[in-house]
């Protein structure tokens, strides 16, 4: 069925409920969601509705992995089945599909769900319930830090990709940087990040933050602030529809300044809708490109063509097709009896593992974040182009 899409855009976090998993509970022993021959996942997105745009691609992402998985045998002689619920990008509803994915269907874990604030919502309800939360298409530095023994995830977070970003524009000589984002606690939160980056590679730089209203359609009055403060390099940390508009303003005005944003916008959408406004943008991603010809991401189009075929490679389903592949290699590492605990030491054992998309994952039990490695990317005649390899996003590269 097809379905409507609409772009990455990461929601606030629900504090209270990130406090409750800190009190790190013990993990169910109960082998739910696991049989002879079937693995049950489960998983949420945002199916309809403006944030289907990030949430469709995602899915299907997941889906051409465990296809063309199942296809070839499973893991250790179990396929896996995911069962996905659609939460439209709503906390509440999210709650609602992780009870019914617990309670109902028995999940072994919930595996893959976007997005930041709705899966957020859920947490106290999965803590109490012993499930573990694995390999999220989202997250916050909150979740990782101090770590949690319910979440585990390898997806370099926005507060790194936007100290990775300001880094970038730092080493390659802009000293007068502009930072526009939405006005909101989330947004601020990732731009703050971008200044501490400059800095570590031009100390004498010069940062200024300009909030901008979350969903201003009229970028005109913005491009001409831009154009008075004149700036080098500009970061847009927001949605992939508002750096659209931004960039054809500052087009439209002959504003030359070079823009850079965050991995959440590195998507042939970005090139659909800002045409040639976006060309010669600068970006991170969390993965190679949809067009590389690494032998995983070929594997990718092949899968998606074959299981997904309604759905254009994208980012956002590269990057949640590399997650599910990490979760399959941790059940494989999980070996038997399979159950929630086994499983979260499943990902445990995973050292250097390269899934051959994103960054190599390393994970321990003191750190259940996997990565915050970052590949530079640039729009060139209509493409993304990598630019060099992945380096860490907290690293002096």
């Amino acid at each position: 069925m097809a379905v409507s899409r609409a772009k990455l855009h990461f929601g606030a976090i629900c504090t209270a409920a990130l406090g409750i998993l800190a009190a790190q509970p013990a993990l169910s022993q109960e082998a739910s969601g696991v049989s002879k021959t079937e693995i049950t996942l489960g998983s949420w997105s945002a199916l309809k509705g403006p944030f289907a745009l990030y949430g469709v691609p995602g899915v299907a992402g997941q889906t051409a992995f465990f296809s063309r998985l199942n296809d070839a045998g499973g893991v250790n002689g179990r396929k896996i089945r995911v069962v996905v619920e659609d939460h439209g990008y709503n906390p509440q509803q999210a709650v609602a599909a992780a009870r019914k994915l617990v309670d109902s269907d028995k999940v072994l874990a919930i595996q893959g769900s976007y997005a930041t604030g709705p899966s957020a919502a859920t947490f106290p309800y999965l803590t109490q319930a012993g499930v573990p939360y694995v390999m999220p298409y989202g997250g916050a530095l909150d979740w990782y830090e101090p770590t949690r023994p319910l979440l585990v995830g390898a997806q370099t977070l926005l507060d790194y990709q936007a100290r990775a970003v300001g880094r970038w524009a730092g080493k390659d000589g802009f000293k007068n940087v502009v930072v526009i984002h939405a006005a909101a606690p989330a947004f601020e939160k990732v731009a703050s990040n971008v200044e501490p980056g400059v800095k570590s590679a031009a100390a004498d730089s010069k940062v200024e933050m300009m909030p901008v209203k979350l969903g201003t359609s009229d970028y005109a009055p913005i491009a001409l602030e831009v154009a008075r403060k004149a700036p080098d390099a500009l970061v847009f940390i927001g949605t992939i529809q508002e750096l659209s508009l931004l960039a054809k303003e500052l087009k439209q005005q002959k504003v030359q300044t070079q823009l850079f944003t965050y991995g959440g916008n590195v998507s042939a959408d970005l090139i659909k809708i800002g045409g040639e406004a976006v060309e010669g943008l600068r970006s991170v991603s969390l993965s190679y490109t949809v067009e590389s010809d690494q032998p995983a991401v070929r594997e990718y189009r092949e899968a998606l063509a074959k299981y997904a075929p309604n759905e254009q490679p994208d980012y956002g389903s590269l990057l949640t097709y590399a997650l599910a592949k990490i979760t399959a290699e941790a059940i494989r590492q999980a070996g038997e009896p399979l159950n929630r605990t086994t499983l979260v030491q499943g990902f445990e054992k995973l050292k250097n593992y390269d899934s051959g998309i994103i960054g190599k994952v390393t994970l321990t039990p003191e750190k259940h974040l996997g990565t915050t490695e970052v590949l530079r990317v640039q729009i060139r005649n209509g493409k993304w182009v990598p630019i060099g390899d992945f380096v860490d996003a907290l690293g002096a590269w």
